[in-house]
């Protein structure tokens, strides 16, 4: 089974063709396998378990807990499905890796926890609590667009957002309403909410224009842009506060420390999960000896038990009759 992403390229293979897959990958993409089997990392059984199970998890992501590797390694274990490319254990492990990615999220909230300037500022504005009015200035941006995608995925958020007819701006869809920069104010004065977040030199909102326009109400305002697109003196203006993005970027920041702190619960559900699968697939590849073992016990139980007793020491031992015992 391939996996490919933006920075990782992984072969999962039952076996023992490390050279094979080394040959594989050099082949694809031209590298000579001596060059290329430095930057190779090998993981064999129990390590090769955990390691798919924390990259499942997000926990071997470049951002920790993100959502997108688990849709990946669910689409590249069904396209090898399709092949029929993989056998019981590697359908075994994929499940529950997948089984367990989903457990890691829905158990430690990890990839609930937002780390970007855009949902972070979409989410202040959206616990403003009940029906929210938006406008984004500069959402023709790279994170303009990106804060009116995080918006529109709350129901209680409707948005607008400016557009100064340059013929350069994006699309922005029948959910947005486009308001002529131009007359920015007007809509300011109906808004709950303004996130700016353009590339301009000069101030998109001054308390002296909020002023001279007579918009009034207490209202959140949020600024992405560097420089600076909010006049900071607007913060306490009517009851209003502003955010800026110092102030975003330490929320940020305290919400990536919050991700690495569960870091350590997921590990956990890893290893109680892995421990499991290994189970699944020592019962499964000892089959026939079990089913031998079962015929002993039946014919010859005492002799079994001399055995063991012989080959463990006391506490395995102890162990053995107490599971026997339970039975």
């Amino acid at each position: 089974m391939i996996l490919c992403t933006c920075n990782r390229t992984e072969l999962y293979y039952c076996g023992n063709g490390s050279d094979s897959a080394v040959k594989i990958l050099s082949e694809r993409s031209e590298i000579p396998a001596d060059e290329l089997l430095p930057y190779t990392d090998i993981y064999r059984n129990e390590r090769a378990i955990t390691h798919l199970f924390r990259v499942a998890g997000g926990l071997s992501s470049m951002v920790i807990g993100e959502d997108e590797i688990l849709h990946q390694t669910k689409k590249a274990y069904q396209l090898a499905v399709s092949c029929d490319a993989v056998k019981y254990e590697l359908n075994r492990c994929f499940q529950d890796a997948i089984a367990c990615g989903k457990k890691i999220r829905s158990e430690t909230f990890i990839s609930q926890i937002p780390l970007s300037t855009a949902t972070i500022a979409a989410n202040a504005a959206a616990d403003l609590g009940g029906s929210v009015r938006v406008l984004v200035i500069g959402a023709s941006g790279k994170i303009g667009s990106s804060v009116l995608k995080n918006l529109l995925a709350h129901k209680n958020v409707s948005v607008s957002a400016t557009s100064r007819r340059h013929g350069t701006d994006i699309a922005f869809g029948e959910k947005v309403r486009v308001v002529d920069f131009a007359n920015r104010y007007s809509e300011i004065d109906l808004c709950d909410c303004v996130i700016s977040a353009t590339s301009s030199p000069h101030h998109t909102v001054t308390l002296h224009e909020l002023k001279s326009n007579k918009v009034r109400g207490k209202k959140l305002f949020i600024d992405l842009a560097v420089p600076a697109d909010i006049d900071s003196s607007i913060n306490g203006f009517d009851g209003s506060e502003l955010i800026d993005i110092d102030c975003i970027g330490r929320l940020a920041e305290q919400n990536s420390s919050s991700r690495r702190d569960k870091v350590g619960a997921a590990a956990v559900i890893i290893g109680r999960e892995t421990d499991r699968l290994k189970k699944e697939l020592l019962y499964h590849r000892n089959e026939l000896l079990l089913n031998s073992a079962e015929r002993v016990l039946s014919s010859e139980p005492r002799s079994a038990i001399f055995a063991l007793k012989k080959r463990l020491d006391a506490a395995e031992f102890e162990a053995v009759l107490n599971i026997l015992t339970e039975l």
